[in-house]
């Protein structure tokens, strides 16, 4: 769910943050609600969720100590209201407008129910990509960061909008509607209880498309035993305690085996390159920017690994 405000994406969100009184919040949730009723098209429902508002918790906690409260508290507590101001916003119209914003807050995980729609070729893998067991990823219903328990596979998204793929912005429309993943039909912003019921059921991985005796599987276990990551987490974590230059090195080879992998199935075994991202999951030189590094190649073809702080 996106959050609105009308300090959005303007420096005047941390100017609230930081100087703003308690006026200065009132004013921004009552701000905030039209913006969100008025995206809804239910304008005529102010008065009511403003009402429910007010009678929240986290809303009277706010309202009772927001000068007394440091920037950084301040801004997590206002995102949580924010959440639950949309959620009261959607509940005022318990019906899907086609606008399209559930596609533009990222792509569905696939679940089991879900491998006919890949058997019948209705998405191919070149539209999907796997998320490994230990990659660093956010959890949005949870809303935190943390590291995936398990292996699970989805739709690719634009990666500059980080838009569902199938998402047509021109109408807001989805490409594959009729045949749309699970989690896109239990899709419901307004009650989102049956998506956080499915959110802990099993997702699919590539052993379900893959099946048992597929050629490919011996070589993706040994991928994922040599550039686990776990061993690449390890290796970072001894970095930052020690200053070992040797745990660089055990990264930098890490990184350099999931690109001799990558090659290999793409060249060797003649994989197409839109392929990659669903067998062997994405480039650790992509991921290793949530540990707040890059990778960058000096003249001699030589890899280092640089702070992006």
């Amino acid at each position: 769910m996106q959050q609105n405000s009308s300090f959005s994406d303007s420096s005047k969100l941390q100017d609230l943050f930081e100087t703003g009184t308690r006026k200065d919040f009132v004013a921004e949730v009552r701000q905030a609600m039209r913006q969100i009723l008025a995206k809804l098209q239910v304008e005529d429902h102010y008065e009511q969720v403003i009402s429910e508002i007010k009678r929240e918790p986290g809303y009277r906690e706010l309202n009772n100590t927001w000068e007394k409260l440091e920037s950084a508290v301040r801004r997590q507590k206002w995102q949580e209201l924010m959440e639950r101001l949309v959620q009261l916003a959607y509940a005022t119209r318990p019906y899907c407008l086609r606008c399209g914003e559930c596609c533009r807050q990222g792509s569905p995980s696939l679940h089991q129910e879900d491998l006919e729609l890949l058997d019948y070729d209705l998405i191919s893998i070149r539209q999907i990509y796997t998320l490994r067991q230990g990659e660093p990823v956010k959890f949005n219903i949870e809303g935190r960061l943390g590291f995936l328990p398990g292996e699970l596979v989805k739709i690719k998204e634009d990666p500059e909008s980080r838009n569902c793929i199938f998402l047509v912005r021109e109408n807001n429309n989805c490409a594959i509607y009729h045949h749309r993943p699970l989690q896109c039909r239990i899709q419901a912003c307004w009650n989102p209880e049956e998506l956080e019921k499915l959110y802990h059921q099993k997702k699919l991985t590539r052993r379900h498309l893959l099946r048992e005796d597929h050629p490919l599987l011996e070589l993706l276990e040994a991928h994922n035993e040599r550039c686990s990551f776990e061993k690449l987490d390890s290796a970072f974590k001894k970095f930052h305690e020690t200053d070992d230059e040797k745990a660089i090195d055990q990264v930098l080879d890490i990184l350099r085996q999931d690109m001799v992998f990558r090659d290999f199935v793409k060249t060797k075994l003649d994989r197409d390159e839109e392929e990659l991202d669903f067998l062997l999951g994405r480039p650790l030189m992509e991921l290793v920017r949530a540990y707040g590094v890059r990778v960058e190649k000096d003249e001699n073809n030589v890899y280092h690994l640089v702070s992006e702080q």
